[in-house]
């Protein structure tokens, strides 16, 4: 399932928003602007549901700088769409955004407007408030009913979740080790090597 997020009042707020700040002091210089505060841990349980995230802007930013941005705070960005991109694809005369035009399932934005749009162009917005504290439970909400509701997207996410490395199964298999089995011979330790007394 592919995602995007607009960024500003949905990713990136006002100062009335609480925020997080997941940069090391030496790269806040270079990304100074702060996400919302859950940003990083949805993006994180999006990914494990294997949804790819992309970014859909209206703003000019460079998609190199986003996924720079993103990236280092371990937030993989497949893609992003800005004004540019969007006139070059969509044109002038289209919606302010056209998800659809670049295979995105769901597109999460601030603005009612854009999800007038949706409706009258066939495309999914969930939109969300920046002063909603929940919102990020409201994501994960509508993306796990749209991908329970697709049997191609529930059968990816099963055989995802079946590769997955488990812990305990490693545990089992170090539990059921001997250490007698794997003691150090007595010539490492210092005594003779028995062929050569």
């Amino acid at each position: 399932m592919r995602i995007s997020f607009d960024i500003d009042d949905t990713l990136v707020c006002d100062l009335s928003v609480p925020t997080e700040q997941n940069l090391s002091r030496w790269r806040r210089w270079r990304y100074p602007e702060r996400l919302r505060r859950g940003t990083r841990r949805l993006m994180t349980e999006l990914t494990r549901r294997q949804c790819q995230i992309w970014l859909y802007t209206s703003s000019c930013r460079c998609p190199r700088y986003l996924k720079a941005w993103f990236t280092s705070m371990d937030i993989p960005i497949a893609g992003v769409v800005n004004f540019e991109r969007h006139q070059q694809t969509v044109g002038l005369r289209g919606p302010s955004k056209f998800p659809p035009a670049f295979g995105i399932d769901l597109h999460i934005d601030d603005s009612p407007g854009v999800a007038m749009e949706g409706e009258s162009h066939q495309f999914a917005v969930l939109v969300v408030s920046p002063d909603d504290p929940a919102w990020t439970e409201k994501v994960l909400c509508e993306v796990d009913q749209r991908i329970g509701a697709n049997p191609r997207w529930q059968a990816r996410q099963a055989a995802a979740s079946s590769r997955r490395f488990r812990f305990s199964t490693l545990r089992r298999g170090l539990g059921r080790l001997k250490w007698a089995d794997n003691a150090l011979p007595d010539y490492v330790i210092g005594a003779i090597k028995p062929d050569l007394a």
